[in-house]
């Protein structure tokens, strides 16, 4: 996943197709691409290529906190990624957990994490 001017993108199905190869964007898997992308790319190149790629927005101000049920949290902003949305991927094969107001896709991580597989799917959807 990437974030692309406020958009998180899942672009692992699009890597394979990527003109500039699969490391330019696997470089910025888990960040914010929004400067690199905007420097080479027209505006309408996410749409045009790779549509089914978006999954969400990133939250406004706060880092997009949430609060008990998946509402923005006072002051979070909104438009983030809700908490109803997290508790739906609880499983080794489709792991998110949130940190810190941030989700984060963690299923790849799970079995190098040091502290065991157990020690983050016990957050798993939370």
């Amino acid at each position: 996943w990437v974030v692309v001017n406020g958009e998180v993108l899942d672009v692992t199905k699009f890597l394979s197709e990527h003109p500039g190869g699969e490391l330019a964007i696997i470089t910025f898997a888990g960040k914010d691409a929004s400067e690199e992308f905007n420097m080479i790319h027209p505006p309408d190149v996410i749409p045009k290529y790779a549509p089914d790629a978006v999954i969400g927005m990133i939250g406004g101000a706060g880092g997009g906190a949430l609060a008990a049920g998946g509402a923005p949290a006072a002051g979070g902003g909104g438009g983030g990624i809700t908490l109803a949305e997290v508790a739906k991927h609880t499983t080794k094969g489709d792991c998110w957990v949130v940190v810190n107001g941030e989700v984060l896709d963690v299923t790849k991580f799970l079995s190098e994490h040091p502290g065991g597989e157990l020690a983050i799917i016990t957050f798993a959807g939370k």
